[in-house]
């Protein structure tokens, strides 16, 4: 693409196709990361703007003509921009959503062990967060590497333009019951993954309460944190099958989710 014969509509339409890729890579899982600097994320943006911007002309997915109604005035802009950039938002976080379930398994799980007391500072999320969540975060973003996630995520930001056009989103009542319905199913799979976990550790909690009656004398709070710690590793351990299981099938739907979504906007 030579940069220096592009008309206005062009440019124009190409800052609305690079305001959708700059915000959903802003909050895409991996890439979006804290720890990725913004210059990265920047020159990643306009690389993929630059590369897919004469593919989606080529094909009609975007019309450099339409421009001229809403590039006309300084509020049509501004909207088509606003609108760009909540897109990209939304379509980023439905992504994001698969790691925030797995994130919220680890925290439960790492509380119901005792390692709440123990928390680590995570660069990721810039934020205190316990050491089973972030071995569970590792794990994930293994495995969403290894089943080319990230190009998941890129063919779903291409293809939306099918769906939904420069400007042509609408964020109505369809979106937000979609938003709370993603939102809910994320703290249900949370609670799922960390069921094992609360299940094996309410087991010796009860076993405590039992030698406690037996035997007063029994200092149950210090030979709980290492019982519960050594018995919440050998539950990690024997659920990690289960583990890499349920985080591929969450993979696997978030480019279903990803789709919905597009299309709840697409209908406005």
């Amino acid at each position: 693409m030579d940069a220096f014969s592009l008309d206005q509509n062009q440019i124009l339409t190409f800052f609305a196709v690079l305001v959708r890729f700059a915000t959903l890579v802003a909050v895409l899982p991996w890439i979006g990361d804290r720890v990725v600097p913004t210059p990265v994320k920047v020159m990643l943006a306009l690389t993929l703007s630059g590369m897919l911007y004469p593919m989606l002309e080529s094909t009609g997915r975007v019309d450099p003509a339409r421009a001229e109604v809403w590039g006309a005035t300084a509020a049509g802009i501004i909207g088509v921009t606003a609108l760009e950039a909540l897109f990209g938002l939304a379509l980023g976080f439905v992504a994001r959503m698969v790691f925030i379930a797995v994130e919220t398994g680890g925290n439960l799980a790492g509380t119901y062990m005792g390692f709440s007391m123990a928390s680590m500072y995570d660069p990721h999320q810039e934020s205190q967060t316990q050491v089973v969540a972030q071995v569970h975060t590792t794990l994930a973003m293994l495995i969403f590497l290894a089943l080319d996630g990230h190009h998941l995520m890129l063919q779903a930001a291409l293809d939306s333009y099918s769906i939904v056009g420069v400007g042509g989103a609408g964020f109505g009542q369809a979106f937000a019951d979609r938003l709370i319905t993603l939102s809910s199913e994320t703290l249900k799979i949370g609670l799922q993954m960390a069921a094992p976990m609360a299940v094996a550790l309410f087991a010796i909690n009860v076993v405590y309460g039992v030698m406690s009656k037996a035997m007063p004398q029994l200092n149950v709070l210090i030979l709980s944190f290492s019982v519960s710690a050594l018995v919440g590793l050998a539950v990690m351990l024997m659920s990690l099958p289960e583990f890499h299981s349920t985080t591929g099938w969450l993979m696997a739907r978030m480019g279903e989710e990803m789709n919905a979504m597009m299309s709840v906007l697409g209908k406005g």
